[in-house]
This record gives structure tokens, C-alpha cells and sequence, in this order.
């Protein structure tokens, strides 16, 4: 009797083994699922306010409370985010939306889904004792050009709508050192409404701003993208990144007491809270312009901005880049809980 007592029980545990070791396996697998999805996020530039939404979510948990585990990278001359998302080095980029739809034109497999600036921040700064009163007045000045930023475009654009040639003007190539305005070695420079503001008022240099948008050019500023086969792969990563980005920038606006220590965390030295501070202030008309919403650009937004850069000539034509392959909306749509919304 017994001993068969000790075989009921040795083929119970038998039977009931694969069952414990499957809902070990189980509890693995849902781990597995619900840990934080790795990433990387390439900026445009240096850390600066320009990012402060981004900065503010990875600082707030707000990436990591929607399941991804985002790494903020600083961007340059030498570090293109574009290139970089596609090339696989990083998974999400933020980059000029002009800059975005040229690289499509040319095949480049990037899709965007949100925007940062929903207005270009790009002016054109001139000293106070300067003549230089509107694109116009460019001509025959010497004016700085970085080639291939998005504030080439818009310069571009702005001489198009004021009936100048660039054949007229002393084009001088510049980068981002604001020294050559600074010492009158150029007259024109193509700047931020906010970074070089900074610098002439703590300087107390005298200076006028020459606002693209006075004389008809106004276009969607940065967006934020990732490679097509990424979106597709993972579609979860790319809305937890969406709701992170928006509830920073929410933060960002609605508690600088909070958001300027986090913001600063990325480069204690040089993003002092007054520097941080006064660019807020500069920038949030191009983030969140009145009537809009953070990040939600709209088709409209896309379809004005290709025909700009087609009426450059820098797209053969209007319809060149297919932005229904270029561009999603369904993870704003998602977040804004609109009809449609997959």
C-alpha cells in the first residue's frame, strides 16, 4: 500500500511538472515582454533648450513609463541623425523637416511621425546700426550660408518670395561659431529665434531680428523619425516614444521650476537656468503655435513644405516625395485619441 502511494505521488509530480515549468516559462516570456524596448534617440545638434521636450521626458520616467529605454545622443556637423537612423546606428532621429523630405527624394527610408518645432525657428539676425531691413536689403551684403542646414532653405525661400538672386549677394559659409557676426565679419546671420538672442543680450550687443514669416515663409520646423522597417517592426517603441515626447513638452510649459534643473542635468556647465530659461521663453510660439497641439503635425503641414522645396527646385516637383510613405500620422493620432486612430 505503500509503495503505491509513492508511485501515485511520483506520477502526479510527473504529470504536473511540464505544467509548473510552463507557467515558469510563461512568467519569463511575460518579463521578457514587459521590460523596457532599448533605443536610442540622435539629436540634431549639441544638448540645448531646442530639446527640452526629449531631455525632460528621459529625465521625468516618461519613456520608461510608456516601456522604452531611450539613450539621448548629441548630434553635429560630424554626427548627421538622418544618416544615422538609417544606417541602423540609431533608432530615432529629430532633424529639419525640409532636411527629412530631401533625404527622402533621394531614397533614403526614414518615416516621420511627430514634430518638435511646429514653426521653422530659423531668422535672420542683423546689428541694430545695420541698414538691413528686410531680404531685400541683402543684396550686395555679406551674408552667412550654412550649407545644407534648414536654415539654408528657408534662406533660400525667403530670397525667392523677395524677388532677390543669390548672384547678388556676398555668400560667406559659416557653421554655428557666432563669432564672424559678432566682429562684423558678416552682416547677415542665419540663426534660432532663441540660441543667439542669448548670446547678443548677455553681451548687450544691439540687434534686429529679420523674421521669415513677415515676408511669406513659414513651414514645419523639426520632426522626429525612425526607419521604416523600424516603425513597422515595432510600432509599440515608436508610441511610447510619441506619448514620452508630448508629456515632456507638456511638462516643459507648464513647470520650468521642474523642468529647467532636468533640462540643465544634460551639460551642467554650459545650460545654465538663465540661458535655459530665456530660450524657453524665445521658442515656445514655434513649438506650440496658437491652436495646435505638441508634436501634432498635420497633412496640410507636410504638402505647404513640399511645395516650397519644389518651388526651390530642390524637389523635381511637389508630388516627388510620396508623403503618405513618408510620413505617418497614426501614432498622434493614437495619442490624441482621434477617429482613425489604429
Amino acid at each position: 500500500m505503500k509503495r503505491k502511494l509513492e508511485d501515485i505521488l511520483t506520477v502526479g509530480c510527473l504529470l504536473l511538472a511540464p505544467l509548473g515549468l510552463a507557467s515558469c516559462h510563461g512568467k519569463r516570456n511575460q518579463q521578457e515582454q514587459t521590460s523596457p524596448a532599448r533605443a536610442s534617440l540622435r539629436l540634431k545638434w549639441i544638448y540645448d533648450p531646442g530639446f527640452a521636450g526629449e531631455m525632460v521626458a528621459a529625465r521625468a520616467g516618461y519613456f520608461s513609463q510608456n516601456g522604452l529605454d531611450l539613450e539621448i545622443r548629441p548630434g553635429g556637423f560630424e554626427a548627421d541623425p538622418i544618416k544615422l537612423v538609417a544606417a541602423g546606428s540609431d533608432t530615432f532621429g529629430v532633424a529639419g523637416a525640409d532636411s527629412f523630405l530631401l533625404a527622402r527624394a533621394k531614397g533614403v527610408p526614414v518615416v516621420a511621425f511627430a514634430a518638435g518645432y511646429l514653426q521653422t525657428p530659423v531668422v535672420f539676425y542683423v546689428h541694430a546700426d545695420s541698414a538691413i531691413k528686410t531680404p531685400r536689403d541683402f543684396v550686395g551684403k555679406r551674408v552667412g550660408v550654412q550649407a545644407g542646414q534648414d536654415t539654408e532653405t528657408v534662406y533660400q525661400a525667403v530670397l525667392k518670395k523677395s524677388g532677390v538672386s543669390r548672384d547678388h549677394i556676398k555668400e560667406v559659409p559659416v557653421r554655428y561659431d557666432f563669432t564672424p557676426f559678432l566682429t562684423h565679419q558678416v552682416d547677415v546671420w542665419p540663426g534660432y529665434a532663441a540660441t543667439q538672442s542669448y548670446i547678443l543680450e548677455q553681451r548687450k550687443i544691439p540687434y534686429r531680428i529679420i523674421q521669415p514669416s513677415d515676408f511669406g515663409v513659414s513651414y514645419l520646423g523639426t520632426v522626429y523619425f525612425t526607419s521604416g522597417s523600424y516603425a513597422t517592426r515595432d510600432p509599440q517603441a515608436v508610441q511610447a516614444f510619441v506619448n514620452g515626447i508630448i508629456l515632456g513638452w507638456n511638462l516643459v510649459y507648464s513647470n520650468y521650476e521642474r523642468a529647467i534643473p532636468m533640462i540643465a542635468s544634460f551639460d551642467l556647465k554650459t545650460l545654465t537656468p538663465d540661458l535655459i530659461r530665456f530660450n524657453l521663453d524665445r521658442q515656445r510660439p514655434f513649438i506650440l503655435p496658437p491652436g495646435r497641439q505638441y508634436c501634432d503635425f498635420s497633412a496640410g503641414d507636410w504638402e505647404a513644405l513640399s511645395q516650397t522645396l519644389a518651388d526651390l527646385k530642390l524637389l523635381q516637383n511637389q508630388t516627388q516625395v510620396d508623403l503618405k510613405a513618408a510620413v505617418t500620422m497614426k501614432f498622434l493620432d493614437s495619442r490624441y485619441r482621434r477617429a482613425g486612430a489604429r
